[in-house]
């Protein structure tokens, strides 16, 4: 099931980013006293209380707004409301309720979408500051203190409990293959050379596809569904609302796929955007193939594609393990090995590894490298490993002290866990529980 969307809206400066990066647990949005620091929104994976969902932080919304920046972002606020399971309005209480708060309000209403009334910048309970906005119509507000937590986590309960409920999905279902890259890498070339078809409206011009695509591929190697996305550019780059669409519904592709072709751009190389693809479809539990696309136009290719990997381990250590091929939509290079390729990287998503081997690997590894004591002398004692999960992989080691392992040692572990168990391009999870 695709991640539900969770949209922060309200006017300039009302603590939005404040608490987009409380709830994250980092600096993933510019905060600044100044109104309108944030031009563009972020939309990034979020878990609470083992429900995932996309966060989604806007810019100052003005409803009023008809030309220039402050049209752009109310028209990417909109965007992201018509797309939203779930929206949080946040007010200021130091401030209380405007004319804008009002008309941003009347919005909501318009589009009938699940909202929660939050009042910033409160720091006790039961404040009577927050009376003053219940004539927005939004229901009872809640008051919270995005900078020094106040009332997060019984918000975060309310969002939670606001979103679809989650549902299995009984009937065996293909494998999905979500298609992602730069505008203008080449994705619904390459999706329509592999169905044989025109399937995806294919133009020169860059953001042509919008929506995600899914179309039902059937190869030697079994049978996938595809989605083509659109071009995912870095934020700062959002140009209208039809592509603020298809950056979310890009980043829902990869939240709901098992594994995602990040498609480069061979000419450009591996850049920036698609090192923080991968990282997003990782995080997203999905194993990644890297596809180098237009390999036609590169001379000397076999010197090349060395060069090529090369480059990638230098720039990006973590993701120079990642498997990738070099391919050409237009000539058809090498795309006959994309199914084989794809199954593999959906086949080890689900691996399973017996305890035995498991337990064989972490008594040999502790005999190259000893579990290193804490600041106090004590060294954890490791009892075992089992695996606990599968799509993705997951696996946790039981010790009598979690706390004395150090952060380098489980690093240490984790790469030796993948390397010895040949896991390249899967987000493998290792956990570490106390041992009762």
């Amino acid at each position: 099931m695709s991640a539900p969307v969770v949209v922060i809206i309200g006017r300039p400066n009302v603590g939005k980013s404040t608490f987009f990066n409380r709830v994250l647990g980092e600096r993933r949005a510019v905060v600044h006293d100044r109104p309108g620091i944030t031009r563009d929104r972020n939309a990034v994976r979020a878990e609470w209380a083992g429900r995932h969902f996309v966060l989604v932080d806007t810019g100052g919304f003005l409803p009023a707004a008809s030309e220039g920046r402050d049209a752009a972002v109310r028209r990417q606020a909109e965007a992201a409301i018509d797309l939203a399971q779930a929206v949080i309005l946040m007010v200021d209480a130091l401030t209380g309720a405007t004319d804008l708060d009002a008309a941003i309000a009347r919005t909501l209403l318009r589009h009938a979408v699940p909202a929660l009334l939050v009042v910033n910048k409160v720091d006790r309970p039961g404040d009577p500051v927050t009376h003053d906005f219940h004539r927005l119509g939004l229901g009872e507000p809640i008051p919270i203190a995005a900078e020094g937590g106040f009332g997060i986590g019984d918000l975060l309960d309310r969002v939670v409990a606001m979103l679809p409920p989650e549902t299995g999905e009984e009937e065996k279902r293909h494998p999905r293959i979500a298609i992602v890259g730069r505008p203008n890498v080449g994705k619904s070339s390459i999706v329509n050379a592999l169905l044989g078809e025109e399937r995806v409206i294919v133009e020169p011009k860059p953001g042509t596809t919008v929506d995600p695509i899914d179309a039902r591929w059937c190869t030697p190697a079994g049978e996938f569904v595809l989605v083509d996305t659109a071009g995912i550019r870095r934020q700062a780059h959002f140009g209208d609302q039809a592509e603020f669409y298809a950056t979310v519904r890009a980043l829902h592709a990869m939240e709901r796929a098992d594994a995602a072709c990040v498609v480069v751009d061979a000419v450009q190389g591996f850049q920036k955007q698609e090192a923080r693809l991968a990282h997003h479809a990782l995080d997203a539990g999905c194993s990644v193939l890297l596809a180098y696309n237009k390999w036609d136009a590169i001379e000397g290719r076999e010197s090349a594609w060395k060069v090529v990997q090369a480059d990638r381990a230098d720039r990006f250590p973590t993701l120079g393990d990642l498997p990738a091929v070099p391919i050409s939509a237009t000539r058809g290079t090498h795309l006959h090995k994309l199914p084989k390729l794809l199954a593999q990287r959906v086949a080890e998503r689900a691996r399973t590894i017996p305890t035995h081997k498991l337990n064989q690997w972490l008594k040999e590894v502790q005999l190259r490298r000893q579990v290193p004591s804490d600041a106090v002398g004590k060294a954890p004692k490791i009892y075992y490993l089992t695996q606990t999960g599968t799509a993705p992989p997951q696996f946790t080691m039981f010790v009598n002290a979690p706390s004395r392992l150090s952060e380098n040692y489980r690093r240490f572990l984790w790469l030796q866990f993948t390397k010895h168990f040949d896991f390249a391009g899967t987000p493998v999870r290792l956990l570490v529980r106390k041992s009762e």
